[in-house]
């Protein structure tokens, strides 16, 4: 047999495939796993760490499956970041350059992009995804590696409850500590006008389930009567059956634990079946102002939701972030989504500490950022041994076309509107 020609052709696939395989994508639409080219030029996608000019940062983020809107603007942030970065000198004098990989709202794809990043690209850092649902099995795989991990949208209560000392949370509190204003404003309307009976319904997501739950105690404590207590499955897009169960029970106050377009349905089903409460909570989507908007139209007006961050913030750096947001991706401030100011807030993060100790090393990063205070666009952020910030959400509410913060008192904008309006 002449074994040659097919060993010599065997050896041309294999090498054109490791190619393929190795390569950006870019110009194409993004694949499960895949890279993706950044936007902005100054931190387009790199694989490796290249001549060791650039510092290296890695993320898996869902561009694309059910949290694709929250993802998309998680990345943005990211890239606001490092572009304001390098358009300063970089850092440590070396220019940031984004490995941004799509998961697809994956957990199994989200855990071996991490994977993938730390042992195949070996970036020099990499930094959280979005939601609890991802951030839980992702942090396990930088903890395994020695990687810091600075994430912003990950607040379950499981996110802290596994001892790790490598993760941090970049937002002001963590989700079970949400709504705590609003339930203070709740039993401190006057008598007459607390409502008397709640509904619950919820998607079945570690965020959702955390802030909702503890919702539920609150107001169950204050002598409130939990009348509705639903939960639906994460793909769940109609909403007509549960709607017409909660018209039927017809609570006072309705609490609606969502991610984004969930809380469009819940809400669009509601007013179809003709349920009208006297207020009404989502834990997100309220706070993503083009979708929300787009999606309700007038029924956003009344609705309350909880924020860490809003435009108008006398914060660190946050006129620089909404400029350079307006100046790569248009719009207004008002346009500009929390999800983008929480991965722009992770930046900060690790840029002051970086500063601080003048390293990349990971192990260093996680004791400085254990001991610092770090200045944010959501405010002064420093974290306890598992991670935990400690600080407060604010609580916006919509009035007319947009939404302003109404609690607490001493950083609301207006007064709350209670009852809501029909939606």
């Amino acid at each position: 047999m002449n074994r040659a020609p097919r060993y010599g052709i065997l050896v041309l696939l294999l090498s054109l495939l490791l190619t393929a395989c190795s390569s950006g994508a870019t110009g194409s639409a993004p694949t499960r796993g895949s890279a993706v080219a950044s936007s902005v030029p100054a931190v387009a996608e790199t694989s490796g760490t290249g001549d060791g000019t650039q510092i290296v940062i890695g993320v898996s983020l869902p561009l694309t499956g059910r949290f694709s809107d929250p993802g998309q603007a998680t990345k943005r942030g990211y890239e606001v970041w490092a572009s304001l970065v390098n358009a300063n000198g970089g850092l440590l004098g070396r220019q940031i350059q984004l490995r941004i990989l799509d998961n697809a709202t994956d957990q199994k794809t989200a855990v071996a992009d991490y994977e993938r990043l730390i042992t195949v690209d070996k970036v020099n850092l990499v930094v959280g995804p979005f939601s609890s649902f991802l951030v839980l099995p992702t942090s396990e795989v930088a903890a395994r590696h020695g990687y810091v991990f600075v994430e912003p949208a990950g607040g379950a209560l499981e996110v802290f409850n596994r001892g790790l000392n490598n993760l941090f949370f970049a937002q002001p509190a963590i989700s079970t500590q949400q709504a705590d204003a609003f339930v203070t404003y709740i039993r401190d309307l006057p008598k007459d006008q607390q409502p008397k009976t709640f509904g619950v319904v919820s998607q079945d997501d570690p965020f959702t389930l955390s802030v909702v739950t503890q919702l539920k105690e609150q107001f169950i404590a204050s002598g409130m009567k939990l009348v509705v207590d639903e939960i639906y499955a994460p793909e769940t897009s109609d909403f007509t059956t549960i709607a017409s169960e909660v018209a039927k029970v017809n609570p006072d106050l309705i609490i609606g634990g969502t991610m984004q377009q969930d809380s469009v349905g819940q809400i669009l089903a509601y007013r179809e079946a003709h349920y009208q409460p006297r207020g009404a909570f989502f834990t997100s989507g309220p706070s993503m102002p083009d979708a929300f908007r787009t999606g309700l139209g007038s029924a956003t007006n009344g609705i309350f939701s909880s924020i860490s961050w809003f435009a108008q913030a006398d914060t660190s750096q946050n006129r620089e972030f909404t400029a350079e947001y307006i100046k790569l991706f248009g719009g207004t401030a008002d346009d500009i989504a929390e999800d983008s100011a929480n991965a722009f807030t992770v930046g900060q993060v690790l840029q002051q500490a970086v500063t601080k100790i003048q390293s990349i090393d990971n192990g260093a990063l996680i004791k400085e950022i254990h001991t610092g205070t770090y200045q944010t666009v959501v405010g002064p952020l420093h974290f306890d041994a598992v991670g935990r910030p400690k600080g407060s959400f604010m609580i916006l509410q919509w009035q007319g076309d947009h939404f302003v913060i109404v609690m607490p008192a001493d950083r609301a904008q207006a007064q709350p509107i209670w009852p809501k309006p029909a939606w």
